[in-house]
């Protein structure tokens, strides 16, 4: 809008036109190749892949669901107290340096060589020196019973098991 005698703007102050780019035909081929290997792998990690494939791959703790009459399974630590009685303690990176998450990920390991487990202990001593030293260690898996989607019961196996 235009006001009654105000000086005219000059050319130079008037915003640019911004030239609109054209992609050359090799460029369009390889964003097109390119969108379309991404499709590919979409298509491919959906039906065959794993968490390992992802962003490609589903991310299995939101595509999948637990049956009706299935389980829940938990990774529990359980501290063993100098004066011998069993607690269950945070299996959390501020108490033994490492999350739920990677200690469920590496449950193999943990079963192969349960001295790994003694790590934990090893962390739980350096990082909260103020509180007793635990004499031991058991990496449980706690089976939270489902029928017709109501819990029943627990159930407790334990994975590994370290001792000083």
């Amino acid at each position: 809008m235009i006001t009654p005698g105000a000086p005219p703007v000059p050319p130079s102050a008037q915003p640019a036109e911004q030239p609109s780019a054209t992609l050359s035909g090799r460029a369009r081929a390889v964003r097109l190749a390119a969108a379309g290997l991404c499709m590919a792998l979409l298509v491919v990690g959906t039906f065959w892949g794993d968490d390992d494939a992802f962003p490609f791959g589903p991310f299995r703790m939101y595509s999948t669901s637990t049956p009706p009459n299935g389980n829940i399974h938990v990774m529990v630590l359980k501290a063993r107290m100098p004066d011998g009685s069993w607690r269950e303690v945070p299996l959390d990176s501020v108490v033994v340096g490492v999350n739920r998450a990677e200690v469920e990920g590496q449950v193999p390991r943990f079963q192969a060589e349960p001295a790994l487990v003694g790590r934990l202990v090893e962390a739980h001593d350096r990082l909260r020196p103020a509180e007793p030293r635990w004499t031991g260690a058991r990496l449980v898996m706690r089976y939270l019973k489902l029928r017709d989607r109501r819990f029943v019961g627990t159930e407790e196996k334990v994975v590994a098991e370290w001792l000083r």
